[in-house]
Formats: structure tokens, C-alpha cells, sequence
């Protein structure tokens, strides 16, 4: 009976497939976003207008969570639902970040539920189907209405430029501007070598030679951090892009028997990308807070023993 069940279902979707009325009959991939209207001198693209959505539904449904918040939520509750989804990602931050998780996890989980968010947006009924009309330079042009903003580069640019400038204000926060300075210019061997000579004492090439390394370490931490910037931008943007153009080929060569796993794939990819680019911006960040003279060698090597 099982397997009769089966087999008349997937008929059912075979057939779907050659008779329905609403099978992509083209594939049309853009990479650049669409720009729906024109305020002043800004254009209004499509994945601007996603973008502005999921922000404005992170602000109402947080509102509507906090408005009546208890002590003891019921184990169903939304508010349980949230408070147990932020206590998994801070827990998982404050075991390599410490106490100064609790500083920047609030910026930490604004990327991770902006990100999740638009990346499941994409999955929503209507994003890319809902097509809109316009004149532009004396031409009709068609254009999706509303697109993921994850799936537009400028978007994952800008998140990774928040980042790593987010990184820079906790260094200076917690280490003093001189100490997270002297992490990219490092000087204080030059200013040591140079106070020996006008004192008229000999100094030594070891310390020259060291305050050399170190001028080549800082120089390499400056291009780490610019490197970030492209890192984590291009790979928030290739797999969210790249699962868009997946689904759309996917809807072109079957549209009601080969998309829905896929689907469920790009939910499952959307919560790791997100989970991904908030882990490894609190890394950077625990980093950048952190500097091989605020721990005590014997500290340091009693905690190392301690993990092993």
C-alpha cells in the first residue's frame, strides 16, 4: 500500500511538471541588483528595499517580544525561543571570548539574525517572482521586486566594513589607543633605539633587528585587516548568490519535484553563513581586544595546561 502510495505521489509531481501553467520558461541570472527608482540621486535597488524589510521586521518582532517579558517564560513562549537561541550563541562566543563576550555580543547577534533573516527572505513566496515595470532612459525595463540583500555585494562589503571597524573600536576600548595602535605601527623599539643614541649609548643591533620584525608584522596586520574586509564580504555574497542561481535553475528544470529539497538546503546554508560571519567577527574582535602582554606567562601557560 506504502509503496502504491508513493509511486501514484510521484506521478502526480511528474505530471505537474509537464502541465503546469506557471514553469519558468527562461532563466535570467543578474548579478548586479536591480534599481527600482531614483530619490534625488540614489538609486533604490531591489536588495535595498529587501534589506530595509528584514531590518524593519527584526525592530517590530523584537518590540513585540520584549513587550511583556517574564521571568519564567512558558517552555513554548517566544520569548523562551529567543532567550534560548541567544544563550547557544553567546555561550559558544564567551568560551573563547570571556568576559568581554557580554561588550560586543549585542553587535554579534545584530549580524547573526540580520543575516539569517535575509537569507531565508530569499526563500519567501513572491522574492524574485514579484516582478515590477518601469521606465527608465526611455526603455520598459522588468525587474524583481524584492531580492535577498545578502545576495547584493555591496550589502556583504558593508557588513564586513562594520566588522572590521567594530574590531578596531573594541581595541582601543579595551587596550588604550597607544597599545592597539603599536599593534600595526610598532615603534617602541625605534623610540627605545633612538633614546640609546642620544643619550650616547651604544645600542644593540638585536633590538634593531627586532624593532624591524616588528615593523613587518605590523605591516602584515594592516593587510589582514583589509584582507577581512574582502574575505568576508565575497563569501557571504558567493553562497548566498550562488544558492539563488541553484534554486532558479532548479525551478527551471523541475520546478514542484526537484526544488523543494533544495530549498531546505539554502535554509540550512543560510543559518551556517550567518552563524559564520558572527563567530568570526567575535573572533576577531576577542583578538583585537587582546594583546600578548595582558597575560602573565605563567597565567598563560597554567591556562594552556589546564585546556590540554
Amino acid at each position: 500500500m506504502r509503496k502504491l502510495v508513493v509511486i501514484v505521489v510521484a506521478g502526480l509531481l511528474v505530471l505537474a511538471n509537464v502541465v503546469t501553467p506557471y514553469k519558468v520558461e527562461h532563466v535570467h541570472i543578474e548579478m548586479q541588483p536591480e534599481v527600482l527608482w531614483h530619490i534625488g540621486g540614489l538609486g533604490i535597488t531591489n536588495t535595498l528595499l529587501t534589506g530595509v524589510l528584514a531590518g524593519l521586521l527584526l525592530v517590530v518582532v523584537g518590540s513585540l517580544i520584549t513587550r511583556r517579558l517574564v521571568d519564567a517564560p512558558s517552555g513554548r513562549s517566544a520569548q523562551n525561543i529567543v532567550e534560548a537561541l541567544f544563550e547557544v550563541l553567546y555561550g559558544y562566543v564567551n568560551s573563547f571570548a570571556g568576559e568581554r563576550a557580554r561588550a560586543f555580543f549585542p553587535l554579534i547577534m545584530c549580524f547573526f539574525l540580520y543575516i539569517l533573516l535575509s537569507n531565508w527572505l530569499a526563500l519567501m513566496p513572491g522574492v524574485g517572482s514579484i516582478v515590477l515595470t518601469s521606465s527608465q532612459n526611455g526603455q520598459s525595463v522588468t525587474a524583481p521586486l524584492f531580492r535577498s540583500a545578502t545576495s547584493d555585494l555591496n550589502a556583504t562589503l558593508a557588513l564586513a566594513v562594520i566588522s572590521v571597524v567594530a574590531s578596531q573600536a573594541y581595541g582601543v576600548r579595551f587596550r588604550g589607543w597607544w597599545k592597539h595602535l603599536t599593534r600595526f605601527v610598532a615603534i617602541e623599539r625605534f623610540v627605545v633605539y633612538g633614546n640609546d643614541l642620544l643619550k650616547g649609548r651604544r645600542p644593540s643591533a638585536k633590538s634593531l633587528l627586532r624593532g624591524l620584525l616588528d615593523l613587518f608584522i605590523g605591516i602584515l596586520e594592516i593587510s589582514e585587516e583589509i584582507t577581512k574586509v574582502l574575505s568576508f564580504g565575497f563569501r557571504l555574497f558567493g553562497n548566498v548568490f550562488g544558492g539563488e542561481v541553484l534554486l532558479v535553475v532548479m525551478a527551471f528544470l523541475a520546478p514542484y519535484l526537484a526544488s523543494l529539497p533544495f530549498m531546505g538546503i539554502e535554509m540550512l546554508s543560510g543559518l551556517i553563513q550567518a552563524f559564520i560571519f558572527s563567530v568570526l567577527s567575535a573572533a576577531f574582535f576577542a583578538r583585537a581586544t587582546t594583546g600578548h602582554d595582558d597575560v602573565p606567562p605563567r597565567e598563560g601557560l597554567r591556562t594552556s595546561a589546564e585546556r590540554i
